[in-house]
């Protein structure tokens, strides 16, 4: 072959091993040990380890990839390959590399060191695949048995297994609790020491039941625990391999101490009430509901002169004491019937005794209920009465007389129409009733006579109930024929609560004296009680309506009536709120007046009523009223029913205020705690005092109307109809007030007086109509310069005007004048016939004074026109002032 040939079939050979190397599902890697060897390889799966492609790679093998190896096994992994070089033993590593994406993924490393085919160089030639999925396998079945373990650690149960001859392999906390021993104490020995030593063999021998056929066993014995010898219940099974040969003993246990002790003392006790069933005088058997006898006790067997067998396991009615007639036995048949059906029977019977003699025996036959209320059992038991017959025979006698007393009286007692009754005081509980308790209470006088006193005293009202306490100190100092009589409320057995009287005289007393017993009459009174509260009611109604009327009369103040109305409505009726609601024309409103309970809230900032919001009117302007009981049972809508709720009003009345023919507003009375039944007295209450509370608002609203015309009145005599300023009448009025409130106040006072200068001249030339327009400007204009609300214009007469300017000195009267005398100028009315100037002027006089009680306010008049006189006498069209000195 030539040497061509020989490298031909190489390069064919070596395809071939890079195919077949391509196919494995891992990187195949030839990696140098130094930076000498020129040989390296690894295989195109890098791609689909790393993401890296194999040309991307960079054949310094061994940094490159720890370049690509987790940074927390980087060490561990570099120290295997030096191990690996070092020694010559394979390398099987695992560890974790980060992809190309950044992804962690779990890799198995398994490498030799081998020669290159120069015989000299070394390389690590191996295999990396990826584990991620197998890792993440074992993580989970970790973390399972992680959770299974703390299972069975959490368990109250002591759980242990084992191998098949008794070796311990594992226990759980509560099995080294119970025990008082470690693990390493129990675990790798067998558990034959903690088996009470008596119970050994026997449990040995179950356990080694143990089969494929009885795989779980169930043992309770004694063991030797922390507390001493306990008895334990353990559930043993075994696991077997695919052979069916045991490989492992799983067991579960349990403390059953306590319930031993439970079945000891219960077999203590049945042999207790063997010996007592047994030696009995009584006949005693137990049957099955259709009357196989169970058992029948020595005393019944010997009466008869029979033994167990002869009756055990057979008809009741066949047994030798009912064979005296075959009437005998079929009264038995039919009573076993009845028992078996839950009837308990009881009546006399003759039977045969020993030797066939006919003896009577008082029967009786009692049903035993189970859990579900079937009869599971009978009881039948016998009492020998021959001897007693005629005894009792007579005694029949005087009790038949005795009971026709009896049922004379009985029949007496129950045609009273109240309650008779003995009550004990020393027990507490009634020993007698009459049947009127039934009509009464509703409760039998059964039910009362064998009731629990506690029960007794729950019955009356929580108000009531001290008149249970201590009951025999209540009548230790009464008199034989005293009675004592008390009113009190009793629940009846419907959950009414009824109103009751209760008259008392002692009955019995002990040798001391001492009242050992009471005899009472009870009479029903809670109809008398009602209209008792009712007559209250409609007179506490009256009494409103009296007195909203009387001060609706002496009263004109209708915010004061209607509040004093809301709270006196809601004291009479009870109920949690009050209120009236004015009505607006465009259909909203206000709370004109409210009242409520203190556990609701007020709504006197609420613009609207739930009860406003009703589209049809016509019936309040008819004056008729809204009443609900229980706002649920109403038609009203959804919304309007959200809207009540969240008023929290359940029931409600609604009267109209009516004034006159207008619709004034609603008068509204609120249930908020629960509905209420509104009684008809309390509507008709409501309507008289809406009735009452509209002539109030008609009273208030002519009040109202007469205070404004009182007002106008009195602006009209005190207004000066040319000018609309204060005329002199006001002027005088108010000079005087503010002269002595100063006065008081030592505070000054300023006056001005000023007239029009040469004013007869200008009505001549221009005419009166002409000389009245010019005083309504001069009018306007003061106006528009007297501002302050103290001070005041006013017309003093003709064509002179005054301005009283309280808390003001001279300076300040001085440029006030000035003021009004530039304003006339400013007007600019035409006055050719002045003197002074081509316009209308005015002069004034200024006066200030601290009033005092040396001059009067004339006086303060008097230096005013003074000053006038001498502006006039300056040349007119000027302001003159003079400051009063107060005479020493």
């Amino acid at each position: 072959m030539s040497r061509k040939q020989a490298q031909e079939k190489l390069s064919e050979a070596e395809q071939k091993y890079r195919t077949l190397v391509e196919q494995i599902p891992g990187v195949v890697y030839i990696s140098p040990i130094n930076n000498t060897a020129k040989e390296a390889y690894i295989s195109p799966q890098l791609q689909q380890l790393l993401g890296i492609a194999p040309e991307d790679w960079n054949h310094g093998f061994l940094n490159s990839w720890l370049d690509y190896t987790h940074p927390d096994d980087r060490d561990r992994y570099w120290q295997a390959v030096d191990t690996a070089i070092a020694t010559g033993e394979p390398l099987n590593i695992e560890y974790r590399m980060i992809r190309h994406d950044r992804r962690t993924i779990w890799v198995r490393n398994q490498a030799n060191l081998v020669l290159c085919a120069d015989g000299q160089t070394q390389v690590l030639q191996g295999l990396v695949f990826d584990i991620t999925e197998h890792k993440q396998v074992e993580a989970a079945l970790q973390e399972s048995e992680a959770r299974y373990r703390a299972i069975l650690e959490d368990q109250t149960e002591l759980i242990a297994r084992g191998l098949p001859d008794g070796t311990v392999t594992f226990v759980n906390e509560a099995f080294c609790r119970f025990f008082e021993l470690k693990r390493e104490e129990i675990i790798a020995y067998h558990y034959e020491p903690i088996v009470f030593e008596e119970d050994r063999e026997r449990v040995f021998s179950l356990v080694n039941s143990i089969s494929l056929e009885n795989p779980v066993i169930t043992i309770e014995n004694r063991v030797i625990a922390c507390q001493g010898v306990r008895w334990t219940q353990w559930v043993i099974r075994g696991i077997f391999d695919h052979q069916g040969t045991i490989v492992e003993l799983q067991s579960v246990g349990r403390d059953i101490t306590d319930r031993k002790l439970v079945e000891q003392a219960l077999s203590e006790n049945e042999q207790k009430f063997r010996a007592i069933f047994n030696q009995t005088i009584h006949f005693i058997g137990l049957l099955q509901p259709d009357g196989i006898v169970l058992e029948a006790n020595q005393t019944a067997l010997e009466f008869a002169g029979i033994t167990r067998k002869e009756v055990v396991g057979k008809p009741f009615w066949e047994g030798k004491w009912w064979t005296i007639s075959p009437k005998t036995q079929a009264q038995l048949k039919t009573a076993i019937a009845s028992a078996a059906n839950g009837e308990s029977i009881r009546y006399e019977v003759d039977v045969l005794g020993r030797d066939h003699r006919v003896m009577t025996i008082d029967f009786s036959l009692r049903p035993i209920l189970d859990e579900t209320g079937r009869v599971s059992l009978l009881i039948s038991e016998g009492r020998d009465i021959s001897e007693y017959q005629a005894a009792l025979h007579e005694r029949h006698k005087a009790e038949e007389a005795l009971r026709s007393s009896q049922d004379f009286l009985q029949k007496i007692a129950n045609t009273v129409p109240h309650i008779l009754y003995l009550f004990d005081l020393l027990q507490g509980t009634s020993i007698y009733l009459n049947e009127q308790s039934v009509a009464v209470l509703g409760y039998s006088a059964e039910e009362i006579c064998q009731a629990d006193p506690q029960w007794f005293i729950n019955c009356f009202h929580p108000d009531d109930q001290h008149l249970c306490y201590d009951l025999p100190s209540r009548f230790v100092n009464l008199s034989d024929n005293e009675v004592i009589s008390t009113e009190y409320r009793f629940r009846h057995k419907n959950g009414e609560w009824r109103w009751l009287n209760t008259r008392e005289v002692i009955f019995a007393r002990d040798g001391s004296g001492t009242p050992t017993q009471i005899l009472g009459s009870v009479e029903d009174i809670s109809t008398r009680k009602q209209v008792e509260g009712l007559l209250r009611q409609q007179a506490e109604g009256e009494r409103l309506i009296t007195e909203v009327t009387q001060q609706i009369r002496q009263s004109l103040n209708l915010e004061e009536v209607l509040h004093t109305t809301v709270n006196s409505i809601r004291q009479c009726l009870g109920s949690d709120s009050v209120a009236i609601y004015q009505l607006e024309s465009d259909g909203s409103g206000n709370f004109a007046a409210e009242s409520v309970d203190n556990d609701y809230p007020q709504r006197l900032e609420h613009i609207m009523h739930p009860f406003s919001i009703k589209q049809d009117f016509s019936g309040y302007y008819q004056g008729l009223p809204t009443v609900l009981h229980d706002i649920q049972e109403s038609n009203f809508s959804a919304d309007l029913l959200e809207l009540l709720e969240l008023y929290q009003i359940k029931a409600a009345m609604v009267v109209p205020i009516l004034n006159g023919e207008h619709l004034w507003g609603l008068l509204i009375a609120h249930q908020c705690a629960a509905p209420r039944y509104w009684q008809a007295f309390e509507v008709n209450l409501l309507q008289q005092l809406a009735r009452q509370v509209a002539i109030a608002i008609h009273q208030s609203i002519l009040y109202q109307q007469v205070q404004a015309a009182n007002e106008e009145l009195q602006r009209l005599a005190t207004l000066d109809g040319l000018t609309q300023i204060a005329n002199r009448r006001r002027f005088d009025e108010y000079l005087e007030d503010e002269w002595h409130r100063l006065k008081r106040e030592q505070a000054p006072l300023s006056l001005i007086l000023f007239d029009v200068d040469f004013f007869k001249r200008y009505n001549d030339t221009y005419g009166h109509l002409a000389g009245d327009d010019c005083l309504r400007q001069l009018g306007s204009a003061l106006k528009s310069i007297i501002k302050r609300p103290a001070d005041l214009v006013a017309r003093y007469g003709g064509e002179e005007f005054a301005v009283i300017l309280p808390n003001t000195e001279i300076q300040g009267a001085i440029y006030v004048a000035q003021t009004i005398r530039q304003a006339v100028r400013n007007l600019a009315i035409p006055h050719v016939q002045s003197s002074v100037c081509d316009r209308v002027t005015v002069s004034l006089g200024v006066v200030s004074i601290v009033p005092n009680s040396e001059i009067s306010p004339q006086d303060l008049i008097n230096a005013a026109d003074k000053a006038l006189y001498l502006a006039k006498q300056q040349g007119r069209d000027q302001v003159h002032s003079v400051c009063v000195v107060i005479p020493s």
